[in-house]
């Protein structure tokens, strides 16, 4: 069976190659527009170019939002002043700043000066928002209704203005200050008498956030409570504009990678791999790696504080990297669990005892099974009894602390305002590698009774 798609390219390249610029254009107006970016990404910037310039100019915009950072700048390189203007005159407002975000900022500024007052003026606002906040994050095209208004001259506002906006399905009340005192669907409006005032049924109860919330607690509010969209509010609590959760999932997808690439042991790289310089990912890879060697210093520090212990029971030596790596895994256990939980709101810093105590009581249930699967294992490798004794009372007792570790070092980089996943991987795994260390060679000498 023929793939669709795959045929659409294929006719798109064909008639590209033939200059049948009529076929290429009908062939587009049939096309979603992320199977347009799908197809024009393998392109050379030339016939980019041609193809955007068959495009109608909402269908341009829309196209051009989806493309790569890269892909969007070397276009506006080579684009004619009139494309660049229609272009970014027609995206929607959040996806131009984010646009604008990653641009130099010499070209920001000549892009700005490019559009309408009305569009600059939107711009402008927008960029002077925080980085990474709802102002940031939000778009000022919504339907806005007066409280005074009937359920019918509602729907004729909304067929007058809705098609300029990014949601119909939800239009917000203001008062004449211009604040937000309710919220009304387009089911509501639909569903009501048309003479009825919007003011008798509009909803008064609602979530809202302000412009200088961080993205990821409006992701998170957005989420707990099953919203589309969220109405953003100033600190007059005027409402300037709402956030889609189309707007969220790229939120979601840009934090988790963040976190992922952090948890690793990486600082997050800007652009995709491929696109990114040799030496610039070199210099983000490094970083970490230098920091971790430093700190891998200590266990050698602490093997060598030691040394005498294992020179006198060499047998403890071998279970080492058994130690280090299952306190190690329970330690990243813990992190990740409490750096989810921190994440989705389920964990605040205010709930710190309470995670500690469960926690505390994981590690023990968890110290008891690996401290005795660690005895059996050692008893069959080592027939000294001691030997037994000492790892598993060392599994026991590293778990515990390895389980404490993992739990409070990402609460307090959330108290200290520092992203706590930067706490999981291998920083946490290099301090309970050190902790354990310590805590074995202690309960080592003290049961062999070592003098060092």
């Amino acid at each position: 069976m023929d793939n669709p798609d795959r045929k659409s390219n294929e006719n798109i390249q064909r008639f590209v190659a033939e200059k049948n610029y009529f076929a290429l254009k009908d062939i587009l107006k049939e096309t979603l527009p992320y199977d347009i970016k799908e197809i024009i990404s393998p392109l050379q910037t030339s016939e980019q170019v041609l193809l955007f310039r068959l495009l109608d100019k909402d269908r341009a915009a829309e196209v051009f939002s989806l493309l790569d950072r890269e892909e969007q700048e070397r276009l506006l390189h080579d684009f004619g002043l009139d494309k660049i203007k229609e272009i970014i005159e027609e995206m929607d407002p959040d996806d131009r700043t984010e646009l604008f975000d990653e641009l130099p900022d010499e070209m920001v500024k000549r892009l700005i000066r490019l559009l309408s007052p009305s569009e600059r003026a939107v711009a402008n606002r927008l960029l002077n928002y925080p980085e990474d906040s709802a102002g940031r994050l939000m778009t000022p095209e919504f339907i806005e209704l007066g409280e005074g208004l009937t359920a019918g001259e509602a729907l004729g506002r909304i067929r007058k203005i809705g098609l300029d906006k990014e949601t119909i399905y939800y239009s917000y009340i203001v008062d004449d200050k211009g604040l937000l005192i309710g919220i009304v669907s387009l089911k509501d409006l639909l569903l009501a008498q048309p003479e009825r005032k919007i003011a008798e049924f509009m909803e008064t109860s609602f979530i809202h956030v302000n412009t200088t919330d961080d993205q990821e607690d409006v992701a998170r509010v957005l989420s707990q409570y099953d919203l589309t969209a969220i109405p953003v509010t100033d600190k007059a609590d005027k409402l300037v504009g709402i956030i889609t959760v189309d707007d969220i999932v790229d939120v979601i997808h840009e934090e988790a990678e963040e976190d992922f690439h952090k948890m690793a042991g990486i600082e997050a790289p800007e652009d995709p791999y491929f696109a990114m310089k040799f030496l610039v990912l070199g210099r983000k890879r490094a970083l970490w790696l230098v920091i971790l060697l430093v700190t891998s210093y200590l266990s050698s520090i602490v093997l060598k504080h030691y040394s005498s212990i294992l020179q006198i029971v060499i047998p403890l030596a071998f279970f080492i990297p058994m130690l280090t790596g299952t306190c190690g895994n329970t330690g990243m256990q813990s992190a990740t669990l409490v750096i989810r939980g921190l994440a989705t709101g389920e964990i605040a810093v205010r709930d710190f005892f309470r995670v500690f105590t469960r926690e505390i009581l994981m590690g023990g249930f968890l110290g008891i099974i690996l401290g005795l699967f660690s005895f059996v294992r050692a008893r069959f490798i080592d027939a000294n009894p001691f030997i037994g004794i000492a790892v598993g009372i060392a599994v026991f007792a590293s778990v515990i602390v390895a389980n404490i570790i993992g739990t409070i070092l990402p609460i307090v980089l959330k108290r200290l305002k520092i992203d706590p996943a930067i706490s999981a991987g291998p920083f946490i795994s290099t301090i309970i590698d050190v902790t354990t260390l310590i805590l074995y060679f202690e309960i080592a000498q003290f049961l062999f009774k070592i003098k060092t």
